[in-house]
Protein backbone atom coordinates (compact mmCIF):
# COMPACT_ATOMS: atom_id res chain seq x y z
CA UNK A 1 0.00 0.00 0.00
CA UNK A 2 1.44 3.42 -1.00
CA UNK A 3 1.06 6.49 1.18
CA UNK A 4 -1.83 7.97 -0.82
CA UNK A 5 -3.87 4.78 -0.38
CA UNK A 6 -2.99 4.82 3.32
CA UNK A 7 -4.29 8.39 3.62
CA UNK A 8 -7.54 7.55 1.80
CA UNK A 9 -8.10 4.56 4.09
CA UNK A 10 -7.42 6.62 7.21
CA UNK A 11 -9.81 9.38 6.12
CA UNK A 12 -12.58 6.87 5.44
CA UNK A 13 -12.28 4.87 8.66
CA UNK A 14 -11.49 7.94 10.74
CA UNK A 15 -14.71 9.62 9.67
CA UNK A 16 -16.71 6.42 10.15
CA UNK A 17 -15.41 5.79 13.68
CA UNK A 18 -15.83 9.41 14.80
CA UNK A 19 -19.35 9.51 13.37
CA UNK A 20 -20.20 6.30 15.25
CA UNK A 21 -18.77 7.82 18.43
CA UNK A 22 -20.89 10.93 17.86
CA UNK A 23 -24.05 8.87 17.53
CA UNK A 24 -23.21 6.68 20.54
CA UNK A 25 -22.54 9.73 22.71
CA UNK A 26 -26.27 10.50 22.46
CA UNK A 27 -27.26 6.92 23.33
CA UNK A 28 -27.81 7.51 27.09
CA UNK A 29 -30.02 10.53 26.40
CA UNK A 30 -31.92 8.63 23.71
CA UNK A 31 -32.46 5.70 26.10
CA UNK A 32 -33.89 7.96 28.81
CA UNK A 33 -36.16 9.65 26.27
CA UNK A 34 -37.54 6.54 24.56
CA UNK A 35 -37.71 4.38 27.70
CA UNK A 36 -38.94 6.88 30.28
CA UNK A 37 -39.99 9.94 28.29
CA UNK A 38 -37.45 12.13 30.09
CA UNK A 39 -36.35 15.33 28.35
CA UNK A 40 -34.12 18.14 29.64
CA UNK A 41 -35.47 21.60 30.19
CA UNK A 42 -34.67 23.59 27.02
CA UNK A 43 -33.55 26.70 28.91
CA UNK A 44 -31.22 24.69 31.15
CA UNK A 45 -29.88 22.80 28.13
CA UNK A 46 -29.08 26.01 26.26
CA UNK A 47 -27.36 27.46 29.33
CA UNK A 48 -25.20 24.34 29.66
CA UNK A 49 -24.28 24.47 25.96
CA UNK A 50 -23.37 28.16 26.27
CA UNK A 51 -21.14 27.53 29.30
CA UNK A 52 -19.34 24.58 27.72
CA UNK A 53 -18.91 26.41 24.41
CA UNK A 54 -17.47 29.53 26.05
CA UNK A 55 -14.89 27.40 27.87
CA UNK A 56 -13.98 25.04 25.02
CA UNK A 57 -14.26 27.21 21.91
CA UNK A 58 -10.55 28.09 21.93
CA UNK A 59 -9.57 24.44 22.33
CA UNK A 60 -11.88 23.42 19.48
CA UNK A 61 -10.09 25.85 17.16
CA UNK A 62 -6.52 25.73 18.41
CA UNK A 63 -5.84 22.12 19.45
CA UNK A 64 -6.48 20.40 16.08
CA UNK A 65 -4.20 22.91 14.35
CA UNK A 66 -1.40 22.82 16.93
CA UNK A 67 -1.44 19.06 17.56
CA UNK A 68 -1.82 17.84 13.96
CA UNK A 69 1.83 18.28 12.88
CA UNK A 70 2.93 15.86 15.63
CA UNK A 71 0.00 13.45 15.72
CA UNK A 72 -0.33 13.10 11.97
CA UNK A 73 -3.56 12.26 10.15
CA UNK A 74 -4.32 8.86 11.65
CA UNK A 75 -3.00 9.93 15.06
CA UNK A 76 -5.40 12.87 15.06
CA UNK A 77 -8.42 10.67 14.37
CA UNK A 78 -7.34 8.14 17.01
CA UNK A 79 -6.51 10.75 19.63
CA UNK A 80 -9.79 12.62 19.34
CA UNK A 81 -11.62 9.32 19.61
CA UNK A 82 -9.62 7.97 22.57
CA UNK A 83 -9.11 11.25 24.47
CA UNK A 84 -6.27 12.22 26.86
CA UNK A 85 -4.59 14.04 23.99
CA UNK A 86 -2.34 16.61 25.66
CA UNK A 87 -1.27 14.48 28.60
CA UNK A 88 -0.85 11.11 26.82
CA UNK A 89 -1.34 10.80 23.05
CA UNK A 90 0.73 13.88 22.12
CA UNK A 91 3.76 12.98 24.31
CA UNK A 92 3.64 9.35 23.14
CA UNK A 93 3.56 10.40 19.49
CA UNK A 94 6.36 12.95 19.88
CA UNK A 95 8.68 10.72 21.88
CA UNK A 96 8.08 7.67 19.64
CA UNK A 97 9.03 9.64 16.54
CA UNK A 98 12.04 11.12 18.32
CA UNK A 99 13.31 7.72 19.48
CA UNK A 100 12.97 6.23 15.98
CA UNK A 101 14.58 9.34 14.46
CA UNK A 102 11.80 10.20 12.02
CA UNK A 103 10.62 13.71 11.16
CA UNK A 104 7.24 15.03 12.20
CA UNK A 105 4.90 15.64 9.29
CA UNK A 106 6.48 12.98 7.06
CA UNK A 107 4.84 9.71 5.92
CA UNK A 108 7.26 7.80 8.13
CA UNK A 109 6.39 10.00 11.10
CA UNK A 110 2.68 9.48 10.45
CA UNK A 111 3.06 5.69 10.47
CA UNK A 112 5.23 5.71 13.61
CA UNK A 113 2.78 8.04 15.35
CA UNK A 114 -0.07 5.69 14.45
CA UNK A 115 1.69 2.69 15.97
CA UNK A 116 2.71 4.58 19.11
CA UNK A 117 -0.76 5.97 19.76
CA UNK A 118 -2.40 2.60 19.09
CA UNK A 119 -0.15 0.96 21.68
CA UNK A 120 -0.86 3.77 24.14
CA UNK A 121 -4.61 3.21 23.75
CA UNK A 122 -4.24 -0.50 24.56
CA UNK A 123 -1.98 0.16 27.56
CA UNK A 124 -4.25 2.98 28.72
CA UNK A 125 -7.30 0.71 28.64
CA UNK A 126 -5.46 -1.94 30.65
CA UNK A 127 -4.29 0.58 33.26
CA UNK A 128 -7.73 2.19 33.51
CA UNK A 129 -9.30 -1.24 33.98
CA UNK A 130 -6.91 -2.06 36.84
CA UNK A 131 -7.38 1.31 38.54
CA UNK A 132 -11.14 1.15 38.09
CA UNK A 133 -11.07 -2.02 40.18
CA UNK A 134 -8.38 -1.13 42.71
CA UNK A 135 -7.54 2.55 42.11
CA UNK A 136 -9.52 4.01 45.01
CA UNK A 137 -7.98 1.54 47.42
CA UNK A 138 -4.46 2.36 46.21
CA UNK A 139 -4.94 6.15 46.28
CA UNK A 140 -6.35 6.06 49.80
CA UNK A 141 -3.09 4.49 50.99
CA UNK A 142 -0.80 7.01 49.29
CA UNK A 143 0.69 9.82 51.41
CA UNK A 144 -0.62 13.34 50.86
CA UNK A 145 2.72 14.47 49.43
CA UNK A 146 2.44 11.90 46.61
CA UNK A 147 -1.18 12.80 45.84
CA UNK A 148 -0.38 16.54 45.68
CA UNK A 149 2.51 15.77 43.29
CA UNK A 150 -0.04 14.59 40.69
CA UNK A 151 -0.80 18.28 40.00
CA UNK A 152 2.66 18.65 38.46
CA UNK A 153 2.44 15.74 36.03
CA UNK A 154 1.05 17.68 33.06
CA UNK A 155 3.46 20.67 33.42
CA UNK A 156 6.34 18.17 33.67
CA UNK A 157 5.24 16.42 30.48
CA UNK A 158 5.01 19.69 28.56
CA UNK A 159 8.35 20.82 30.00
CA UNK A 160 9.98 17.65 28.67
CA UNK A 161 8.34 18.14 25.26
CA UNK A 162 9.50 21.76 25.17
CA UNK A 163 13.11 20.67 25.71
CA UNK A 164 12.73 17.92 23.11
CA UNK A 165 11.61 20.33 20.39
CA UNK A 166 13.92 23.13 21.54
CA UNK A 167 16.89 20.91 20.78
CA UNK A 168 15.63 20.38 17.22
CA UNK A 169 14.46 23.94 16.49
CA UNK A 170 16.28 26.27 18.94
CA UNK A 171 15.50 29.50 17.09
CA UNK A 172 11.81 28.67 16.74
CA UNK A 173 11.63 27.68 20.40
CA UNK A 174 13.37 30.89 21.45
CA UNK A 175 10.78 32.95 19.56
CA UNK A 176 7.72 31.23 21.07
CA UNK A 177 9.15 31.18 24.61
CA UNK A 178 10.02 34.88 24.34
CA UNK A 179 6.51 35.63 23.12
CA UNK A 180 4.92 33.68 25.95
CA UNK A 181 7.11 35.16 28.70
CA UNK A 182 6.79 38.70 27.35
CA UNK A 183 3.00 38.62 27.13
CA UNK A 184 2.73 36.97 30.55
CA UNK A 185 4.80 39.77 32.11
CA UNK A 186 2.56 42.33 30.40
CA UNK A 187 -0.52 40.65 31.89
CA UNK A 188 -2.06 39.51 28.61
CA UNK A 189 -4.94 37.04 28.87
CA UNK A 190 -3.87 33.39 28.74
CA UNK A 191 -6.28 32.76 25.86
CA UNK A 192 -4.68 35.52 23.80
CA UNK A 193 -1.21 34.22 24.67
CA UNK A 194 -2.17 30.75 23.51
CA UNK A 195 -3.56 31.95 20.19
CA UNK A 196 -0.65 34.30 19.44
CA UNK A 197 2.00 31.75 20.39
CA UNK A 198 0.49 28.99 18.26
CA UNK A 199 -0.28 30.98 15.14
CA UNK A 200 2.83 33.14 15.57
CA UNK A 201 4.98 30.03 15.74
CA UNK A 202 3.26 28.57 12.66
CA UNK A 203 3.87 31.79 10.72
CA UNK A 204 7.52 32.01 11.81
CA UNK A 205 8.05 28.33 10.97
CA UNK A 206 6.63 28.86 7.47
CA UNK A 207 8.93 31.84 6.94
CA UNK A 208 11.93 29.79 8.07
CA UNK A 209 10.96 26.93 5.77
CA UNK A 210 10.49 29.23 2.77
CA UNK A 211 13.84 30.83 3.51
CA UNK A 212 15.53 27.41 3.57
CA UNK A 213 13.70 26.18 0.48
CA UNK A 214 10.33 24.65 -0.34
CA UNK A 215 9.65 21.32 1.43
CA UNK A 216 9.21 18.23 -0.71
CA UNK A 217 5.73 16.78 -0.80
CA UNK A 218 4.91 13.59 1.07
CA UNK A 219 4.14 11.64 -2.09
CA UNK A 220 7.41 12.88 -3.62
CA UNK A 221 9.42 11.63 -0.65
CA UNK A 222 7.79 8.23 -0.86
CA UNK A 223 8.39 7.98 -4.62
CA UNK A 224 12.05 8.91 -4.21
CA UNK A 225 12.53 6.27 -1.52
CA UNK A 226 10.79 3.69 -3.68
Amino acid sequence: MNYDAFVRSIKFWGRVTLFCALILSFAPAAYLFFSYGLTPDVESLLKAVAIISSIMVVSWLVEPISYFPILGLSGTYMSWLAGNISNLRLPVSAITQHRLNVEHGTPEGDVVSTIGIAVSVIVNLAVVFVFALAGAMIIERLPESVISAFDYILPSVFGALTMLFSMKKPLLSLVVISLAVGMTVLGVSSVIILIICIFGTIAFGIVMQLKNGQPESASGRMENKA
